[in-house]
């Protein structure tokens, strides 16, 4: 991967790792409740700002974001961002515990962003992933440990689970699959 491509990638990384750290500070400042009330709320504008910008309308802090972090050839603008949103949002909902939704959150954050930052660069592909590695996966399961500081040991199998999951060719964006599967975790727990 190019150098440039590289920087893309680390860019829209540490905004992905921000936000979900931004979105942990929410929940244990504000509440659940808060976090959710937020995420329902960036869902809605950010939905309505997709159906405008896929009509071709401007808005000038959509048009700075697509040109800044979305990767070529997505579905729709926001993708990415999207999938996010809903993602640790339906986390949010269905788990009670604020520990556990961090958790799910972090996972997110943290392990999603740094697949891809090392996995970039990486010559090993997953035996049933060629489009992923093993040290995208490996970077994915390392970078997700501190969620042990919220759930205790479990942690290191939620880790395990949601590194897997991310590695795998799925229907659905990693970003909703991996706050999701994080989610029935723990509800399976």
């Amino acid at each position: 991967m190019k150098r440039t491509a590289f920087d893309f990638e680390l860019r829209r990384k540490l905004l992905h790792s921000f936000f979900g750290l931004f979105l942990i500070s929410v929940l244990f400042y504000s509440g659940r409740k808060n976090l959710i009330i937020l995420l329902s709320l960036l869902l809605l504008l950010g939905s309505i700002m997709v159906v405008w910008r896929v009509q071709g309308r401007k808005i000038p802090v959509a048009d700075w974001f697509e040109e800044t972090f979305e990767r070529e050839n997505v579905r729709f603008p926001g993708y990415g961002a999207f999938w996010y949103v809903v993602g640790t949002l339906l986390a949010a909902l269905f788990l009670g515990a604020s520990n556990e939704i961090a958790a799910a959150i972090l996972t997110l954050a943290l392990g999603d962003s740094a697949a891809t930052v090392f996995g970039v660069r990486a010559c090993h592909p997953l035996p049933y992933n060629r489009c992923k590695t093993v040290e995208g996966s490996l970077a994915f399961f390392v970078f997700s440990l501190p969620v042990c500081l919220f759930v205790g040991w479990v942690g290191v199998a939620l880790a395990a689970l949601t590194a897997i999951v991310e590695g795998l060719t799925l229907p659905v964006d990693d970003n909703l699959a991996v706050p999701v599967v994080a989610a029935l975790f723990f509800l399976i727990l």
